[in-house]
């Protein structure tokens, strides 16, 4: 059985806390999901900080990277909301193959 935990829109403490715990607790294989938008998420610190506070968690099997894209730009403009990442693109192959050689670094598998 597959357990999902997502985690949006919360407190970096929130998760700092419960994702490693939660994981041990249940014994369950987990994989993260990482978007990397240019600009917010794609510097190296961030990264390493990724690397850093998942490094030791034995029950991560991989990292998946998804780049940032405008998929659902209209949802947010048919609901009259301000699409506030209006103009990013989406991260380049450089990028997206930097991030994961940092991340690979720490010992995970990285993919995307």
């Amino acid at each position: 059985m597959t357990t999902c935990i997502r985690f949006w829109w919360v407190s970096p403490i929130t998760v700092r806390w419960t994702l490693p715990v939660t994981c041990r607790k249940k014994g369950k294989r987990t994989w993260i999901r990482f978007v990397v938008v240019p600009g917010y998420s794609d510097d190296d610190d961030t990264a390493h900080r990724l690397g850093e506070f998942t490094r030791d968690m034995e029950n991560v099997e991989k990292i998946e990277l998804l780049p940032y894209h405008e998929l659902g730009k209209h949802k947010w403009i048919a609901m009259g909301e301000e699409y506030k990442l209006d103009g990013v693109k989406p991260p380049s192959k450089e990028t997206m193959d930097r991030v994961k050689n940092i991340l690979a670094s720490y010992g995970h598998e990285v993919m995307y």
